[in-house]
């Protein structure tokens, strides 16, 4: 079956009452969804554009229309010169939180708002997590490893900053509803941004005692959830979560998000 666009180029036969710019939105349809499902991969690259002319039966105009049209969106980037082309890149909950982001910044979202969700989402995807019947495959592997990681950056504030986001985001990546793994992955990420520009340094410069104690409190998140109590799990998330919130919201809780 031909993926020609209806009523585009040369092929139609007949006035093309759709205006240019609707033809180039509609071959960035069908180039979209070719990335979106997959059938183009991460870091591959479009079809060059005299195959796509001949591919849609469009102009050259009409195609490079549907390329800024793609790298707007941040589906592609245009490379120039000899080894030009048009390269793919998947979207990932970091693009979606840069997009939210903006949202809230025009909104004027205070920092304790974005917290709040934070604060009353992560525990659910630490319970998920309890809750998988693979747990022991899936999430106890990934958040251990995490989790040493952690215990060995104890001397090294901004090694133990890291290590300690990355557990923070390994409950959400291994809680197994896609849905929330997107939508808190891209909270995860805005807070993230929001906590390194305003108290990154300070945060860093916390005693090691602090730092034994967040290990400590990861540790029997792991316990829990490798016991399967998703309860106590929420419970003790929700508590460590609202504790680690503390000093950034301290002087900070008003300030709008921003990116």
């Amino acid at each position: 079956m031909s993926d020609r666009v209806p009523g585009a180029g040369p092929a139609s036969g007949a006035a093309d009452p759709v205006r240019p710019q609707s033809v180039a939105d509609a071959v960035a349809g069908r180039l979209r969804a070719r990335i979106l499902d997959g059938v183009i991969p991460d870091g591959g690259t479009l079809p060059k554009q005299d195959d796509l002319m001949a591919e849609f039966g469009v102009g050259r105009t009409t195609v490079r229309q549907a390329f800024r049209v793609l790298e707007t969106e941040g589906l592609i980037t245009v490379l120039r010169g000899n080894t030009g082309g048009a390269v793919v890149h998947v979207p990932r909950p970091a693009d979606a939180a840069h997009m939210f982001g903006m949202v809230m910044h025009a909104r004027h979202v205070p920092l304790a708002d974005l917290a709040g969700a934070l604060r009353q989402l992560e525990p659910v995807c630490a319970a998920l997590c309890a809750a998988r019947p693979d747990r022991d495959a899936e999430v106890l592997p990934r958040l251990r490893e995490v989790h040493a990681r952690m215990a060995a950056a104890l001397d090294d504030g901004q090694a133990f900053l890291r290590e300690n986001r990355a557990f923070h985001e390994a409950l959400v990546e291994c809680c197994g509803n896609a849905t929330m793994q997107i939508l808190l992955g891209a909270v995860e990420v805005l807070w993230a941004r929001q906590e390194q520009s305003w108290a990154g340094a300070a945060l860093a410069d916390t005693g090691r005692g602090v730092r034994e104690a967040g290990v400590r409190v990861h540790g029997r998140l792991i316990d829990l959830i490798a016991a399967g109590d998703e309860a106590e799990v929420y419970r003790v998330a929700v508590s460590h979560i609202a504790e680690a919130q503390e000093y950034p919201l301290r002087d900070h809780s008003e300030r709008p998000v921003r990116v």
